[in-house]
């Protein structure tokens, strides 16, 4: 059987370094790395111990050899740097405090880098380079400043994508590379830098011009004054020859000259500013090694460079330049078509997050501005954004949840503008309804922009705090007391339409865990992130108090006694109820593995599982981590692990990821994404075992496969709890049997969410116990029954860098059925609609993250589309869009019930 090809990988125009094909492994750069300082720390001591020869090799070969180095491959430069390495030492040993640079550095990391580049140049001309001594220790204290950085600050913000004095001249030769090296430093990328050079080198040098002026002026100010600095360099004497003042005096003549030139071209010549800071950039190394060349062959040789050579040398630079010039012309018509083309939604890595470069970066103007409040921060947008992707793109404090307005983790007040902003689902309704603030509340990830906006990301209270609106009055007196056990969403949701329809009756709800409705599918972020539970929780304190519910949090119901009509909780006290809920939740199902239980391996389906996975993880400097399961939740997991900087597997028992939400493509399509972030997917692996000797050493598959495991994570399913339903002699199945009504088989009690059973509904999902737990509060205590038809499964994933979204029938039902396709692999991009009877009944979205709310709808409303299948065939899919104008948007369910 002939061996079946790989898949030719086309890079999109402008690809981050996980989509860059790697040059070595990260183990490999490291070696190379560790000779790189070791080489550096060696010239520092010949600079001190044999200045001769020191001053040669440093001076004569070193750094003149630099420019040229940034020009051909600055990759591979920003990979072993020794200064790099010295600033990413203390991450990689997890000893750094990884704080975030305070604003006024990240406003003037630039100006100051700069200026550390003209004291560095200018220092050569007054003595530096002449001394041994003086440069040996100079060269030392550059060793030992990043290193410094990196132990305080996070990423490369302490050193190299600040303060660095090379960084200026490596981003302007750096965006047009010959040799395109993917950074190996940032694994995973932590949002360090604003328009990131090692996230995005081709994008970040044109994202910068393409910011306000007052971000974009310092990179135009170095190219303007880069050739004056350099050719003065060169022509002005140095000391002896001339006095200190004369020499500084000269050098500030020779930059000024070059800025005014620059300016005056800048402001009449029609000519963009990046073709003129490329064309100076270009004059600045060609002047450099005009007068470099001859130095450089004297220091390797000895001897002094011979006319031929050294006119040799200088054309095929010359030839260099025009080829560069002219690929970075072209690559400056490519950035602007994608700054023109409707914004996709930027992902989540933090500062320069997945896509974080093109976002604000590609703003042109004229688009709508959002001002965010206090403090007036203005953002160009891309219209179509919601206040969430420019809030996260531009580094703002916000919170993030399922990012379809169901879980309520990212409310805001809209201060003015609100009719600039698309209209209201009925979930994201639902909502705000839930959470009883403001009326000029809305959820930040729902709200698209299409015009001028002011924001505070702090939502407003209501003048008066008081329930929900009562939607009917219809409410059955003699229920007087209602006890709803479990505060998930599910409860939560059942306790709040208990409110909605009875005004008068008496509602405990019991919570086994420590804490109120928090936002259980984020809980992962708990295993990287630095806050704890702030920001997790969906409710505010005063949403209890002004519902008149009555929390028992920490607190478990051992029985229910039903002749009696009382729960008795683990602390022996009794409690009536005259309609009782059950939304009990469910726990994660663990197969059989031999040596399970041994320390470091985790279920994880509480805040509190995943507390005590970072909190494991870093009492025992964890380093590989295992997760056995690639669904949803899996690849949650393994997200996390990769972040708090484990080298994480996955483990898949069946052939392809999430076989339960998409097709074959699509999920090759992710299984490649993933693995490019450094994730490593194994399909076909079950786990048989673990091998621990006090602690998890390894993970043993059915296979006889091992990998090693400092953390095991098993993510394989759930299992609805019944056990309390099933004492107290109520009908239960895998679930607690329901009807349509939410009702067990005692119509004084009813279940909701993961713990119910209902033919056809899945477990799990996060919409289906909010749909459940609705009709469980309004039906326990309303005159007339409500009716639960169904939820429509959708679920999205919640990976940085990936916009995925599986919404109801994937896969046609039927030969009848069509299928339209659109795919741009290059981009990360696949769309796929299933479409029966002229309905969309289905759709798989990975990258089209603007389409998923007219999608969804369709689906959830069975709209027909019969007018608009020609454009949706020629991939026009924003005709759904013109469809849903005028109809309530449905919002998209996720995972996490």
């Amino acid at each position: 059987m002939l061996p079946v090809p790989k898949p030719r990988t086309v890079l999109p125009p402008f690809p981050n370094y996980t989509q860059i094909p790697p040059l070595l492994s990260v183990r490999a750069w490291w070696a190379v790395r560790a000779v790189v300082l070791a080489t550096t720390l060696t010239i520092a001591a010949l600079l001190i111990a044999d200045p001769p020869i020191g001053l040669r090799i440093f001076w004569g070969i070193a750094i003149p050899l630099l420019p040229i180095f940034f020009f051909i491959a600055p990759g591979v430069w920003r990979n072993i740097c020794p200064l790099a390495a010295s600033n990413q030492l203390p991450r990689a040993l997890k000893f750094t405090r990884a704080i975030t640079p305070p604003p006024w550095l990240k406003r003037y990391s630039y100006a100051i880098s700069i200026s550390f580049f003209v004291i560095f140049v200018s220092l050569r001309k007054i003595g530096l380079q002449e001394s041994g001594l003086w440069s040996g220790l100079l060269l030392l204290a550059v060793i030992l400043s990043p290193f410094t950085g990196g132990m305080v600050f996070k990423g490369k913000s302490g050193w190299c994508s600040s303060i660095c004095p090379l960084l200026p001249v490596q981003r302007v030769y750096g965006q047009t590379p010959f040799l395109l090296v993917a950074n190996t430093h940032c694994q995973p990328c932590v949002g360090c830098a604003k328009n990131c050079y090692d996230f995005n080198p081709r994008v970040a040098y044109l994202a910068d011009l393409h910011e306000d002026s007052s971000w974009s002026a310092g990179r135009k100010y170095f190219v303007a004054a880069f050739p004056g600095l350099i050719l003065g360099f060169f022509r002005v004497p140095s000391v002896p020859k001339a006095s200190i003042e004369l020499i500084y005096g000269e050098l500030a003549l020779y930059v000024a000259a070059s800025i005014a030139v620059f300016f005056l071209l800048d402001s009449f010549v029609r000519i963009s500013t990046h073709k003129l800071t490329t064309l100076y950039a270009m004059a600045a190394l060609n002047i450099f090694y005009w007068f470099a060349f001859p130095v450089i062959v004297k220091s390797i040789s000895g001897a002094v460079s011979p006319m031929p050579l050294t006119w040799a040398a200088r054309a095929v630079l010359l030839g260099l330049s025009v080829i560069w010039v002219v690929r970075t012309y072209r690559k400056e018509q490519v950035f602007l078509a994608q700054a023109k083309s409707p914004a996709t939604a930027p992902t989540r890595g933090g500062g320069a997050r997945a896509d974080s470069i093109a976002s604000h970066s590609m703003a042109a103007r004229g688009k709508p501005e959002i001002t965010f409040l206090p403090g007036d921060r203005r953002i160009m947008a891309n219209a179509g954004q919601t206040l969430l992707e420019v809030a996260e793109a531009n580094d703002l404090q916000i919170e993030a949840g399922c990012r379809m307005g169901i879980c309520g983790a990212d409310p805001v007040a809209i201060v003015a503008g609100m009719s600039n902003l698309s209209g209201i689902s009925d979930d994201e309704r639902a909502t705000l309804e839930r959470l009883g603030l403001a009326e000029n509340t809305r959820m930040a990830c729902c709200c698209r922009v299409n015009g001028p906006v002011s924001v505070s990301l702090t939502p407003e209270q209501p003048e008066v705090l008081r329930p929900s609106q009562v939607l009917r009055l219809d409410f059955d007196r003699a229920v007087e007391r209602v006890v709803v056990v479990g505060n998930g969403i599910a409860g939560i949701t059942a306790a709040d339409y208990v409110r909605r329809n009875h005004p008068e009756t008496s509602i405990d709800v019991i919570a086994n865990e420590a804490y109120h409705l928090y936002n259980r599918m984020a809980i992962t972020r708990l295993i990287y992130g630095r806050s704890a539970m702030q920001g997790l929780y969906l409710n505010p304190d005063a949403w209890y108090e002004s519902r008149s519910i009555t929390p028992w949090l920490n607190t478990r119901v051992q029985a229910i006694d039903r002749v009696a009509q009382e729960i008795v909780t683990g602390t022996g006290e009794r409690l009536g109820y005259d309609r009782l809920i059950l939304a009990t939740g469910s726990s994660s199902t663990v197969p059989p593995i031999e040596g399970w239980g041994a320390s470091g391996t985790f279920v994880l389906r509480s805040a509190e599982d995943a507390l005590r996975v970072r909190a494991f993880a870093q009492l025992q400097g964890a380093r590989r981590g295992v997760v056995a399961g690639g669904g949803l939740l899996g690849l949650e997991a393994a997200y996390a692990l990769h972040k708090l900087g484990l080298a994480t597997v996955v483990l898949e028992r069946s052939e392809r990821l999430l076989r339960r939400q998409l097709d074959a493509r699509a999920s090759q399509l992710l299984h490649r994404y993933l693995e490019g972030i450094g994730i490593s997917i194994w399909t076909k692996a079950e786990t048989a075992a673990v091998a621990a000797n006090g602690r998890l050493a390894e993970v043993i598959l059915t296979d006889s496969r091992e990998t090693p495991a400092d953390v095991l994570i098993v993510a394989a399913g759930i299992s609805p709890n019944i056990d309390l339903a099933r004492d107290a002699g109520l009908q239960v199945n895998k679930g607690i049997i329901v009807d349509a009504h939410m009702r067990t088989s005692d119509e004084r009690i009813f279940a909701a969410g993961d713990a119910a059973e209902y033919p056809g509904q899945p477990v799990g999902l996060w919409p289906t116990a909010v749909d459940q737990g609705r009709v469980a509060g309004e039906t326990a205590v309303k005159r007339t029954v409500s009716t639960y038809t169904g939820t429509v499964p959708v679920t999205v994933l919640k990976v940085v860098g990936v916009d995925l979204t599986s919404i109801g029938q994937f896969e046609p039902g039927s030969d009848q059925d069509e299928v339209i396709v659109s795919e741009d692999e290059s981009a990360l991009r696949y769309g796929k609609l299933v479409i029966a009877d002229g309905r969309i009944v289905g759709a798989i979205l990975l990258g089209y993250s603007r389409e998923v709310a007219p999608v969804t709808s369709a689906v959830k409303q069975q709209w027909d589309i019969t007018g608009v299948l020609g454009d949706l065939r020629a991939g026009r899919w924003d005709a759904l869009e013109r469809l849903g104008s005028g109809r309530v948007l449905s919002s998209v369910s996720v995972v996490g019930g």
